[in-house]
């Protein structure tokens, strides 16, 4: 998000003027969490949509990288007596890392947000992040990143992240289908809308034809990136 204030606004507009308000008691927030997981009305649907013309619009760009688990192997990312759940979040943060190399040499003072997780066996996401991309007693010019932020998602300062999950919900529910008609139709918002990004077709097969290293290239808005063990 090279310009984090203009998007945050036209986000909340959307909601403001879909009267997209939030009735939890329990959370401090003036607007409804867009959470791909939890839609179920045609209100989610038309948010979801308006917000899909703002990414559109705005400079943010999107990128994720799909693994299929039936390829998983924790033995790349521990040892035999480690629990699988240790071995998953190493490669989580792998793949995190995977995805800002290229973005980094492009960023100044940049803030990374990532939704708080809980630690596992004494493994924080976010500080093996910062050590591996802000060097220890680091002195030089600004940094590419300079902090490395904890955030939850329904905090209405962060109607950014609740746009990434959305799409990256769209993703999951492209691969493993539910019967949940209104995810199924924010899904075909979504890749109707970014055909007119380069976005032709929806299937993991016209992903797969292009390079990994030139995919931001050919797709500068939005890519998937699907990902298999030694590529």
């Amino acid at each position: 998000m090279p310009d984090h204030g203009q998007l945050h606004s036209a986000l909340c507009a959307v909601k403001t003027k879909r009267n997209y308000l939030n009735k939890n008691p329990k959370r401090k927030a003036r607007f409804k969490e867009s959470h791909f997981s939890e839609f179920n009305s045609q209100r989610d649907v038309d948010v979801f949509t308006d917000w899909v013309d703002v990414f559109l619009q705005h400079s943010c760009y999107f990128r994720t990288i799909a693994v299929d688990w039936s390829l998983w192997d924790g033995k790349y990312f521990g040892d035999p007596f480690e629990p699988d759940a240790l071995k998953k979040r190493r490669a989580y943060k792998k793949w995190a890392e995977m995805l800002l190399q290229p973005e980094v040499k492009h960023l100044q003072n940049a803030i990374l947000y990532l939704d708080r997780l809980l630690i596992c066996y004494g493994y924080e996401v976010l500080a093996e992040l910062k050590d591996r991309f802000i060097p220890l007693n680091y002195q030089g010019c600004a940094p590419r990143v300079k902090e490395f932020k904890p955030a939850v998602s329904w905090k209405d300062a962060n109607q950014a992240l609740q746009l990434a999950d959305c799409l990256l919900g769209c993703i999951h529910q492209k691969l493993v289908p539910s019967s949940n008609s209104k995810k199924l139709a924010a899904t075909d918002v979504l890749y109707t809308k970014l055909e007119t990004v380069g976005v032709k077709k929806r299937d993991v097969s016209f992903w797969r034809g292009y390079d990994p290293k030139t995919l931001n290239k050919h797709f500068p808005k939005f890519s998937e990136w699907y990902w298999k063990p030694g590529k």
